[in-house]
């Protein structure tokens, strides 16, 4: 299992959230447009995933809910973000350094991490679709 980040179409995105309502996946879609702050950004990721606390002051906060999610009883997440190119079009730097936590501290987490830093914990697929 090697979680990733994909740029794809609508169609195919489609296709897969066919093969996902068959699975025990968590899919949560999110529009590019409506995002162009982080404040935009954290409210809806707080509420897709159901976050216990707001995370809107804190980057640490979101990190440390993002790589938990036990409340969430699946065996898999996968995170949509449709018209990407819109997600936060006006802020270069947030968006870089959004998909750089996913990159380098959310996937790798859930892909291994989990097993040494989580008692019981289990590695689980999180992918991210970047969706043009």
């Amino acid at each position: 299992m090697d979680n990733s980040i994909y740029t794809t179409s609508e169609d195919n995105v489609n296709d897969l959230k066919k093969n996902w309502s068959r699975s025990d996946a968590y899919v949560v879609e999110i529009d590019g447009k409506s995002i162009g702050s982080w404040e935009d950004y954290i409210t809806k990721i707080e509420k897709a995933f159901d976050f216990p606390t707001s995370c809107i002051d804190t980057v640490d906060g979101y990190l440390d809910w993002i790589r938990d999610l036990s409340w969430i009883d699946k065996e898999s997440y996968k995170l949509v973000i449709h018209h990407y190119n819109y997600f936060l079009a006006k802020e270069p730097k947030l968006k870089a350094s959004i998909m750089n936590d996913f990159k380098e501290i959310i996937l790798p987490f859930w892909q291994d991490e989990v097993q040494t830093v989580v008692i019981g914990g289990e590695p689980r697929s999180f992918d991210v679709y970047l969706v043009e």
